[in-house]
């Protein structure tokens, strides 16, 4: 069977390539070798409560809230209050995340003597050493080291699960890097970028405000996303497959594919490859060998999802807000909770309090692989203490990540930069996913509607050669 585009991996930077490709008039084919479209995102209902297994909220981008309105998906969009806040837990009791500079001046989470040295920012000596620089050093020379404890480590154990002294903030806050390399602070840096933004623009407002939609999710769940664009696809999609094989061709490439007990091969102009790092790197082997060693250097977080249910009288007040994130040194091995009853409706049973509980990363990778006796024993144990919860929790399904969330160590920049590079010897081969310049849901619609975009660009330039 012939198509013009092949996409391997049904996660939701696989499902968006397809599904623009389909839209811009390619004849596309996505294979998927488990029976589950979404990758780790995935909902499901447990004894009333809705579970989300793995990410549990979006960003309200432009080019998530665009894909929504094509799929007729705004009616099923249920949003968090804007205003409500996120907590870091330090020195026994939540502190909210000041959102801006009065917030900042009146929040008790760092000393007056760390809100002093966030001034002195743009009188501090820019860095002249060349290559990347780990988080913790860039926030600490810039900023101090309370920012970096109090405010910015818990941050990266929510969006990474990740160590700062091994991620690189040339691969995770490049804008950070790029602001100190222009102007020297990351102060005068953002204003220079603010002014040139300014002047860039054009007469067209925005199609619509996001502070409506900070945080995002659906009715039945994110999942709803995933599906939905899978049943666009319709017979575009095979699941239950594995790719035997890949081999190039004139033009493009020949994959033999094994589903329902047959080989079956296949030929395409363009191979798009979503699959994590670890397993782009197997299919790629003999394919692209040079490619492969670079995906195969990708690290990735161990993690585990614990939800813990309780009643709502088991707390000492309401709870209201996004969750808390966890400093490391302040006494609890959970590095996060997210209370997804506050956030959106319809998430538990009345009269119940859902919350969801990471554990694990790469400062603890030994805890997604303990038991679930002993997994809900230290989370509830950390939220008692963190909400003063009495009584006991109402346990519902562990899930584990071996490889849930890839980390941006140092180096990774100069490893996406020459994969890239290596990627143009091969014609027609492409890769998409969190791995490469984002690991948020909205950063691969984004880069999976820019792939798919260029891909159809290109093949327009080949057909009027």
């Amino acid at each position: 069977m012939k198509v013009d585009a092949i996409i391997i991996g049904a996660g939701i930077s696989g499902l968006v390539v397809a599904h623009r490709l389909k839209k811009l008039g390619q004849n596309v084919l996505l294979i998927e070798s488990s029976d589950k479209i979404g990758g780790v995102i995935q909902s499901h209902d447990a004894d009333g409560f809705l579970i989300e297994a793995g990410p549990n909220s979006l960003r309200g981008a432009h080019e998530l809230l665009d894909l929504a309105e094509e799929l007729d998906l705004m009616g099923e969009l249920v949003t968090a209050d804007p205003k409500a806040p996120a907590f870091v837990y330090s020195g026994g009791q939540l502190h909210a995340v000041p959102m801006g500079p009065g917030a900042l001046i009146q929040s008790r989470l760092i000393s007056n003597s760390a809100k002093l040295r966030l001034l002195a920012e743009p009188f501090i000596k820019g860095r002249n050493a060349n290559g990347e620089e780990s988080i913790d050093s860039f926030i600490r020379r810039r900023l101090g080291d309370e920012v970096m404890e109090k405010l910015v480590a818990p941050f990266l154990s929510g969006v990474y699960a990740g160590d700062p002294k091994q991620l690189s903030v040339q691969a995770c806050f490049p804008k950070l890097a790029e602001f100190e390399a222009s102007a020297g602070s990351i102060l005068r840096g953002g204003f220079k970028a603010m002014r040139a933004g300014r002047a860039g623009q054009t007469q067209e407002p925005p199609k619509r405000s996001l502070r409506p939609y900070r945080l995002c999710s659906f009715r039945g769940g994110l999942n709803t996303l995933p599906q939905r664009l899978a049943k666009e696809l319709g017979e575009g999609l095979l699941t239950e497959a594995r790719v035997a094989a890949i081999h190039p061709s004139s033009p493009g490439f020949e994959l033999s594919v094994d589903a329902a007990g047959d080989s079956r091969q296949f030929t395409c102009r363009k191979l798009i490859v979503a699959a994590p790092a670890y397993a782009a790197a197997k299919l790629l082997e003999t394919v692209a060998p040079d490619a492969a060693g670079l995906l195969t250097d990708i690290p990735y977080a161990s993690i585990a999802s614990v939800p813990l249910a309780y009643r709502a009288e088991q707390f000492s007040e309401p709870l209201s807000g996004f969750g808390f994130l966890t400093p490391r040194g302040e006494g609890l091995r959970t590095l996060g909770s997210i209370w997804n009853s506050s956030l959106f409706t319809g998430r538990a049973p009345e009269g119940h309090f859902l919350t969801t509980n990471f554990i694990g990363g790469a400062t603890d990778p030994e805890a997604a692989g303990l038991r679930d006796d002993e997994l809900v024993r230290i989370v509830h144990s950390d939220l008692s203490k963190a909400l003063r919860i009495t009584g006991e929790p109402r346990r519902l399904p562990i899930k584990r990540y071996e490889w849930a969330i890839p980390q941006y160590v140092i180096g990774h920049a100069a490893r996406i930069a020459k994969l890239e590079a290596t990627l143009e010897t091969f014609p027609g081969l492409h890769l998409a996913g969190n791995y490469l310049h984002g690991v948020a849901i909205g950063d691969c619609i984004r880069q999976a509607e820019e792939l798919a975009r260029e891909i159809v660009s290109s093949t327009k330039e080949e057909h009027s050669k």
